[in-house]
């Protein structure tokens, strides 16, 4: 090799390893991007082509060239990160909601429906010591009236809930849309650049998690580079064309045919699963402990007799009961004089008068029925910790399990600081050595210019 040779080799380590720092700066610049990998440059020897230098016509072409940019990227690896992230932020959402249902039952304290159930007996219990008294009889009204509309409340609240997942399913539905115009730029973006841009290969990664976040969507490969992603077994992206979704009615459907979105992980799954399964049971159970209070007093109080003899009111409103709309009857509210605090008549000279409170004390010992409102509300109380403990556990067990795959993930594509300055110096050193090269190469060619020819003179 000529000296011409050589200093084109030592020009083309110059050239190579002033890249690779380029590229090292990148990543130390990106550390904290959220999405970004780990590039690196893909360094090959020229050694063995033959082909003109720089400096020479004819040499033997030797040195290094950067042919590429790679990305630590592991398919495998980030794809089951995504997939266990989207399993994270649904067992999230649902642990959410169910605290946020527990809430509306604040069990045991002294606002909850258990402790207005009590209240409710007791009044009973007062009325059938004193049943001609005034006072026992509008107490008892009004305690009626509070428990009536704690139940009324507490319905009110769970659809609260319902309602605040409906709404965020409208918002919802416009990030997916954004989101999957997003990615459809990106694949022809990234078609146009044949793949070879890693960032916006990252960029795509990120907006493809997101979407996961939100749907559960599924990334499958496309056409020419691209990514397509179904949810629900559905497109909502293939290549560049985007199949949008609306949520404004509470529930995802696709807008080409109205169809209901089935997602099946990510924030949507859980607020589709409080809107239609969560939310409707617990209402469900509230209408359970109304229907019981309204069938156990009524039914005791009906056949009981008044401060004036009459019998055959019902205490509550029996019309279409439920935690809603409990209420009570026209016949007792505002009217204390109407309430049945005696026992039916018997025939005899022994039967009890209409203010024995007989019927009363039955109406009290309701607290301790077996089948009695207070039971059911119990069950109810049980069955909703239970279920929140449990949301709560998975919660965190899929937070733990989320995070070992992000760290899987992260062990092959994250940015090292400490890495990128090992990396940096072996750059950097290599830089200095060509650069020295060169210059030894220059210092020889100076030798030959100006002292050949000088012998003799």
């Amino acid at each position: 090799m000529s000296n011409f040779g050589s200093l084109n080799t030592a020009y083309t380590g110059l050239s190579a390893h002033r890249r690779a720092l380029d590229i090292i700066a990148h990543n130390v610049a990106n550390s904290s991007t959220e999405g970004y990998h780990r590039q690196r440059a893909e360094l090959v020897s020229l050694g063995g082509t033959t082909g003109a230098g720089v400096f020479s016509g004819r040499s033997q072409s030797f040195g290094v060239d950067v042919v590429g940019v790679t990305r630590s990227y592991d398919q495998l690896l980030a794809a089951r990160a995504v997939k266990e992230e989207a399993a994270r932020v649904a067992a999230d959402t649902t642990s959410a909601s169910m605290t946020a249902i527990e809430g509306i039952f604040p069990e045991p304290s002294d606002t909850g429906l258990a402790s207005a159930l009590d209240v409710f007996w007791s009044s009973w219990g007062d009325l059938a010591n004193d049943p001609g008294g005034l006072a026992s009889r509008t107490q008892l009204l009004e305690n009626a009236q509070t428990l009536a509309t704690s139940i009324n409340r507490t319905s009110t609240q769970l659809q609260g809930v319902a309602d605040s997942a409906r709404t965020r399913m409208g918002t919802l539905a416009s990030e997916v849309n954004d989101l999957a115009t997003q990615l459809a730029d990106l694949n022809r973006s990234i078609n146009a650049t044949h793949g070879t841009n890693s960032d916006l290969l990252d960029q795509r990664d990120l907006v493809v998690s997101r979407i996961s976040d939100l749907t559960g969507g599924v990334a499958r490969p496309g056409d020419s580079g691209a990514v397509d992603v179904y949810v629900g077994g559905r497109a909502l992206v293939t290549s560049t064309i985007v199949q949008t979704m609306d949520g404004t009615s509470g529930v995802l459907r696709w807008d080409s045919d109205n169809a209901a979105v089935n997602p099946t992980s990510g924030e949507a799954q859980a607020l589709t699963a409080v809107v239609s399964d969560v939310v409707p049971r617990y209402q469900a159970l509230l209408d359970g402990v109304a229907n019981s209070l309204v069938t156990n007093v009524n039914a005791l109080h009906s056949v009981a007799y008044d401060q004036a003899g009459t019998t055959g009111r019902n205490f509550f409103d029996p019309a279409g009961v439920t935690g809603a709309t409990i209420a009570l009857s026209t016949d007792v509210a505002g009217q204390p004089a109407n309430i049945a605090a005696g026992a039916p008549v018997l025939p005899g000279p022994t039967a009890p008068g209409p203010l024995d409170g007989e019927q009363a004390r039955l109406i009290a010992a309701l607290a301790e029925s077996a089948t009695g409102p207070d039971r059911t509300y119990q069950s109810l109380v049980t069955t909703l910790a239970v279920e929140t403990r449990a949301a709560n556990n998975r919660a965190t067990i899929q937070e733990q399990i989320a995070d070992t795959a992000i760290r899987d993930a992260d062990s092959v594509g994250a940015v090292s600081i400490d890495e990128e300055m090992a990396m940096m110096i072996s750059a950097q050193r290599a830089f200095e050595a060509n650069a020295r090269v060169m210059t030894v190469v220059d210092e020889m060619l100076g030798f030959l210019i100006e002292r050949t020819g000088t012998v003799g003179r």
